[in-house]
């Protein structure tokens, strides 16, 4: 286990090696503003809650790898080989970084909506890990509104009346691995200041993977007798070198280090400013607000291969191979010698085949997307009694607005031997539908969310909770159009993109808690959550012109918004014996999507679409616990994952051994959804034997799970792994603590992703497989140390769920 997992898994052991007092967390805030208070053993589905000390003193490099060491059901897949940029799954939901992926968790930040405007991803490397003081994480709850179909994770982060004092971290490592970053928190009477500033450098272990981070947050804030107001930034600036799967035939020749193709880059960008505002009404009445604006910004550069090719009847231009596309207008493969399958510039004009490009053709996709959000949430709660009984009622109002600019297109390359391609200045499209266009389009997102949720104790050990939200989103799309003049026909070569769509979703919830004995509590309860195609979606869904994945737009068919019921049940509890205390939960839920959205590939490389694809099912059990002593802590937990279809249908699939002469795939209702491992199960154990001297370790293991583009569970699994992870730490005076951790200590050779690629796409490397992993990291060392300037700086910690 890491050095954060050792602290956060016994919070008797503070940083300083001392012990500290348990001490139960007993309420919890239910809406992203939180605020509200309720007594967590009254909440109808399972909470997981960690601290600050979850996230410091280790070589996790987001906060996504934090979480998914010890929380149930969380798993990461490494799709692009890089350890910010990670998918993350939560009981087979995600939440991803990547444009292209449907988005099933809603991610907040002091309130503040973390999915961005234009795709709903969740950039977890422009979180300020330092800066957390806590993360709940969600099961079962349409308050926290769009895209909470799995989950919502609710970051809260330290402030000067939470934090006070000053620490500075520093940390080296494997593969070029350099972090520093300092913390200070101090509280002027009703005043107080908080300031985190952080700075990463990896080498990264594969071939141009590296990556730097630079992030800060700071907060001033207020507190009075009825009042604590807090203003709050967040800036942050990471350039990350994705280098994706790789052909499992190119890895054995030349490595795990080799990569496929290059250059893959993403440059990330984000500044947010939020007020934040808690206030005491009287007669126990409360309200809570804010008010925020965000800013994000992305560069994205993909090398690849390409389909474009020398014209078979005229070798000095170029065509786009018609055995990879359709004419939707006949339904079959377009004529050798149509001239719509030539390749054009800018202005609608042939493009010469550059020299050296028949030999080694490539593309290099662009995109770049600029989004920019205001809202606010206004919410009050009551605690009086209502009919004589204790009661908890919350109810509230948000609003989001954003607006995005998105461009992007393909470059002409050249690949070298070392797989990154040369661009050669030639921008291109194809005009005919199913062939490549570049995109310009300003997108608007409007969502208005009301909320309520009302808890009662019917009886002294029964509690009821009701609830329900009303989600509406208003999407627009306009077609720029300033990359091309005309098309084949002399008409304007927008995509047409321009529409506009309206959902609208009422969700409810319900759910009983029933406290057996003191110290255990049944859980059981009902909701309903939903989330509204992206811009990015509603701009990609026609088969007829796929997009490249990473974020092209062509079209504008409409979708249905997603719709995911979910029924939870479960019991925890806490007991004391032997000297520690042991928290414990199990539990099993059923989570239905109606109308779920799915990514399709095209044949033409690289490219694909989204459909509504039916309804699938996420359906699980999780099991855990943790024992704490005064010199020990122990914990264990395990998840099974259930993920399928419910749906026959046939499925675009075009590199997948089992895909029928048109590239297509039949998928059965009960096939296993792709990327996602049925088993799950992590451990881990803090041993002090001596006062100033920590010991810990942890595993993770996954089973087996299907290749991504084997929908129809045809082909042989991507192999399950076992992780093993150590840490060492010592206190060497009160201020000065030194560390060390190895990550993987049995260098297990393990990828967490899988797919399939077309090996005919370049040829000069005679490939002959299909499967396509990203490896993951070896073996690293790392060591660091910590100097606190004022020996309490740190807050005594409480004991979490």
């Amino acid at each position: 286990m890491s050095l954060a997992t050792l602290a956060s898994l016994g919070p008797v052991l503070a940083q300083d090696g001392r012990a500290t007092a348990l001490e139960e967390i007993d309420v919890i805030g239910t809406t992203p503003l939180g605020g509200d208070a309720l007594d967590r053993d009254k909440v109808p589905a399972d909470v997981t809650t960690l601290t600050q000390s979850d996230f410091s003193n280790v070589s996790q490099s987001s906060v996504s790898e934090a979480i998914a060491r010890r929380t149930p059901s969380v798993n990461l897949s490494d799709v692009q080989g890089n350890p910010y940029f990670k998918d993350f799954y939560f009981r087979g939901f995600v939440a991803s970084p990547l444009n292209g992926i449907p988005q099933g968790l809603a991610v907040y930040q002091n309130g503040v909506r973390q999915n961005e405007a234009f795709g709903d991803t969740v950039n977890f490397d422009l979180v300020p890990e330092v800066a957390i003081d806590r993360i709940d994480i969600w099961t079962n709850n349409p308050v926290f509104g769009l895209n909470a179909l799995g989950g919502a994770l609710n970051i809260k982060m330290k402030n000067g009346f939470t934090y006070q004092g000053l620490e500075t971290e520093f940390l080296a490592g494997s593969f070029g691995k350099f972090s520093g970053n300092a913390q200070w928190g101090q509280q002027f009477g009703n005043w107080a200041t908080y300031l985190a500033l952080e700075g990463e450098r990896d080498g990264g272990w594969r071939d141009f993977s590296k990556s730097d981070v630079k992030r800060v947050y700071g907060d001033v804030g207020y507190k009075g007798d009825a009042a604590e107001i807090h203003l709050n930034f967040s800036l942050a600036d990471t350039h990350l070198g994705v280098v994706g799967p790789t052909p499992r035939e190119l890895l054995e020749r030349g490595g795990r280090k080799s990569v496929y193709t290059g250059p893959q880059t993403t440059d990330n960008q984000a500044a947010q400013l939020n007020l934040t505002g808690e206030f005491d009404l009287g007669s126990n009445w409360g309200l809570q607000t804010n008010v925020y604006y965000r800013r994000f910004k992305q560069k994205h550069v993909d090398g690849n291969d390409t389909d474009v090719r020398p014209c078979e009847d005229n070798p000095a231009l170029l065509c786009l191979e018609a055995d990879d596309i359709i004419d939707p207008e006949t339904g079959t493969n377009p004529d050798e010698d149509d001239p719509r399958l030539i390749v054009r510039d800018r202005n609608g004009d042939p493009i010469a085949t550059p020299a050296g490009f028949a030999a080694r053709p490539g593309s290099i996709e662009r995109s770049r997307t600029k989004n920019q959000t205001v809202g606010g949430t206004a919410q009050v709660t009551n605690t009086g009694q209502l009919f004589g009984k204790t009661n908890h009622f919350v109810a509230g109002v948000s609003y989001d607005h954003g607006w995005s600019d998105f461009s992007g297109y393909s470059e002409l390359g050249i690949i070298p031997d070392n797989l990154q391609v040369i661009g050669t200045g030639d921008i291109y499209h194809t005009t005919i539908p199913g062939g490549i266009l570049p995109s310009d389009v300003k997108t608007w997102n409007n969502y208005l969310g009301l909320y309520v949720s009302d808890t009662l104790d019917l009886t002294d050990r029964l509690s009821a909770t009701l609830g329900a939200r009303l989600n509406y989103a208003h999407i627009k799309l306009r077609d720029k159009g300033q990359f091309f003049n005309v098309d084949l026909n002399g008409n304007p070569a927008g995509a047409g993109l321009d529409g506009s769509h309206n959902f609208t979703r009422f969700n409810p919830m319900a759910g009983l808690t029933y406290k057996i004995t003191p110290e255990m509590t049944a859980y059981a309860g009902y909701s309903e959550s939903n989330r509204a195609p992206t811009p990015l979606e509603l701009g990609c869904a026609d088969p007829s012109n796929p997009c490249q994945l990473e974020g092209f737009l062509v079209s504008d068919p409409p979708l249905k918004q997603v719709v995911t019921r979910t029924g939870e049940i479960g019991l925890r509890g806490r007991t004391s014996n032997f000297g520690g205390v042991m928290n414990w939960k199990i539990g099993g839920y059923f989570a239905q999507n109606h109308n779920d959205i799915l990514t399709v590939p095209s044949p033409l490389t690289g490219r694909g679409y989204f459909v509504n694809g039916g309804n699938t099912r996420r359906a699980g059990v999780e099991l855990s616990a943790d024992y704490q002593t005064e010199t020990w802590g122990l914990y264990a937990n395990y998840s099974y994952i259930d993920a399928t279809f419910r749906k026959n249908m046939i499925l675009g699939s075009p590199n997948s051994p089992s895909a029928d002469g048109r590239g297509e795939i039949r998928v059965r209702k009960g096939d296993n959804l792709p990327g996602i491992p049925e088993h799950q199960f992590k451990a881990g154990f803090a041993f002090k034997p001596l006062p100033k001297l920590t010991l810990g370790a942890d595993v993770v293991a996954m089973s087996s799970q299907y290749f991504v583009g084997d929908e129809s569970n045809q082909e042989k699994k991507l192999k399950g792994y076992v992780v093993f992870n150590a840490n060492a730490s010592y206190q060497v005076t009160d201020q000065i603590r030194v560390f060390g951790l190895v990550d993987n200590v049995f260098n297990n050779k393990y990828a967490t992703y899988g797919t399939f690629y077309d090996n005919d796409d370049i040829e000069f490397l005679n490939l002959r497989g299909s499967r396509s992993i990203t490896p993951a990291r070896p073996r690293g060392f790392y060591g660091g140390i910590a100097y606190k300037f004022t020996a309490d700086a740190t807050p005594v910690l409480t004991t979490r769920d």
